[in-house]
């Protein structure tokens, strides 16, 4: 009988775990262009990783002094730390390190390459 229980609780736990790997959720938050120049991509990228993927910008330019809601999607998986590289119509790119998605509401970018969290969960 204890065994029973035992292997019962083992799988239980495996349920668990591998549903709650499987719900994996897009990331939604604002990101407030702070950088004095007009940007034309927004990439972010899990900060575990050098690969930028596609380009998230909702609409084709991101007017400085504007604010635009992206997503991370859901298939960059459960991490929480990301990087954000931006670049500008001229060529010019800032990369930005260490986001904590998973607290932010709000995202400001400025163009010294520095970012501030406007606001949190």
């Amino acid at each position: 009988m204890k065994k029973l229980l035992f292997l019962f609780v083992i799988l239980a736990g495996i349920f668990f775990f591998s549903a709650s790997n499987a719900s994996a959720q897009a990331l939604t938050f604002d990101v407030i262009n702070n950088t004095g120049v007009t940007l034309v991509d927004v990439f972010v990228t899990p900060a575990e990783t050098a690969d930028w993927g596609n380009d998230i910008l909702p609409q084709s330019l991101f007017e400085n002094g504007s604010t635009i809601t992206v997503t991370i999607p859901a298939s960059y998986g459960e991490t929480c730390m990301f990087d954000m590289k931006i670049t500008d119509g001229a060529g010019g790119s800032i990369t930005f390190s260490g986001i904590d998605a998973c607290i932010l509401i709000t995202l400001q970018i400025n163009g010294d390459g520095t970012f501030e969290y406007a606001a949190l969960k």
